[in-house]
């Protein structure tokens, strides 16, 4: 099973893709960790060669992400559709900045998420950049979705994880 979660940013994407990880044993790959490395975007061809390496990996996968550019390049069996309202994103992100500022001048893993870094270094500024661009992203995914032939699944949350793991037990697609 090939699974795509894709939404704006602050949807609970890298939440149901770590839950569908854990729950099903399905490698997960989080396109922002291929976009970039700490706070170093990579090039276009280094994120297509890590993008593909995965494919080529994994037979059966879950994958996240906002970036177009990327998520157009795969074709899953399911994807999971995680675009909320404005109001709703601007807040999530909003609390990630309060939460990540607990970060700053504290020594950060290198294993952790790339997002551990990018909202170290959050400002109000940021918070209205993230909005603006949460309104392409949301109409890249419906450009996306339209005329999709695939099975799409709404989830406006992480709570609605349990319809996500229903579809996938009851059409055994955990590939286990």
């Amino acid at each position: 099973m090939k699974i795509l979660i894709i939404g704006p940013l602050g949807a609970g994407k890298s939440s149901l893709a770590y839950a569908i990880n854990q729950k099903f044993g399905l490698p997960r790959l989080n396109l922002d960790e291929v976009c970039r490395t700490n706070n170093t975007y990579r090039s276009e061809a280094e994120q297509l060669k890590l993008l593909t390496a995965f494919i080529q990996k994994h037979s059966c996968w879950v994958m996240e992400g906002c970036q177009k550019a990327l998520y157009e390049k795969v074709c899953p069996d399911v994807i999971i559709d995680m675009r909320i309202g404005r109001l709703r994103a601007v807040w999530r992100f909003t609390k990630r900045f309060f939460e990540a500022k607990k970060l700053i001048d504290r020594d950060i893993s290198p294993d952790l998420p790339v997002q551990a870094y990018h909202y170290r270094k959050v400002t109000i500024g940021k918070i209205f950049e993230w909005d603006k661009s949460n309104g392409e992203i949301m109409a890249q995914i419906a450009e996306f979705l339209k005329g999709n032939a695939r099975v799409v699944i709404t989830c406006k949350s992480f709570k609605d994880h349990k319809k996500v793991f229903e579809y996938i037990t009851h059409n055994n697609l955990s590939g286990m």
